[in-house]
């Protein structure tokens, strides 16, 4: 017993979860609508006489069935080699001693081997395409606006409460909590330098940590790698904030600052 159809289901529904039950049950009976309508027209121009998903499978078997040795027992019961390994099968029961005849309700490679035609007549009924227009010949209706429903009168005179329960504070949750023995992997979220854009590293690790918006990749080789700091940027470039020039430092700066050659002319000793 699996959940799958459960989870394909619930999938389904995820953007419908966070709104009121009568807008969820509406957005269920247009969905179900929608693939009744798609999938019944999908049937009907189905020519063949098993679904597409069946004709698969039977075409693989038909495959391994070619590769396979038949020695008859009597009129219904067979031994089939399939390489190293041997098959006992019994066309009257539709059984196989790989145990897929009778679970699949399919003709396994080791019946096909014996049969190789007249398959269809033991496939079962459920995985015919007219069974499949059958399924699918029903139609999904709106339900109409409320105000013009026919309620009877008891129904409407009628006081329909909120069940009891505690509502924990905080936000709903919406992710569904995985079932026991269950592994589910832990989505990361991928970091960026935000420098280079790249995802290799972070900007503590970028080797282009000088030069932050540049376009051209060849002018980030002409840039010198300074070190960490406070710097002036002009252009993307870390520059000295007393002369304008890359490739140093005030602290480090050759050229002196004119501000403080004025203040050593103007200087007057005391004495």
């Amino acid at each position: 017993m699996t959940s799958n159809v459960a989870e394909s289901l619930n999938s389904a529904l995820r953007n419908a979860q966070k709104f009121p039950v009568s807008i969820v049950l509406e957005f269920i009976r247009g969905l179900i609508q929608k693939w009744f309508h798609e999938r019944g027209e999908k049937a009907a121009e189905r020519t063949e006489v098993l679904t597409e998903h069946v004709t698969k499978i039977m075409m693989s078997n038909k495959a391994d069935a070619d590769i396979m040795a038949v020695k008859a027992i009597n009129s219904y019961e067979f031994q089939v080699l399939d390489g190293t390994r041997e098959r006992f099968v019994n066309l009257q029961d539709r059984t196989c001693s790989c145990r897929k005849f009778q679970l699949d309700l399919l003709p396994c490679a080791h019946a096909i081997a014996i049969i190789r035609s007249e398959l269809y007549s033991y496939c079962a009924e459920c995985f015919k395409t007219e069974n499949l227009r059958q399924l699918y010949s029903a139609h999904i209706y709106p339900v109409g606006h409320p105000d013009d429903w026919q309620v009877p009168t008891e129904i409407k005179s009628q006081d329909v409460l909120p069940p009891l329960g505690f509502v924990s504070a905080g936000h709903p949750q919406k992710t569904r909590l995985p079932s026991a023995g269950e592994k589910r992997r832990a989505r990361r979220k991928q970091q960026v330098c935000y420098i280079c854009k790249k995802a290799d590293h972070n900007h503590l690790k970028c080797p282009n940590e000088n030069v932050i918006g540049l376009s051209n990749p060849s002018d980030m080789e002409e840039v010198p790698k300074v070190s960490r700091g406070r710097h002036r940027r002009t252009n993307g470039v870390r520059r000295c904030s007393s002369c304008s020039q890359p490739g140093h430092t005030r602290l480090t700066c050759q050229i002196p600052r004119m501000d403080a050659l004025e203040d050593d002319n103007n200087f007057s000793h005391p004495w």
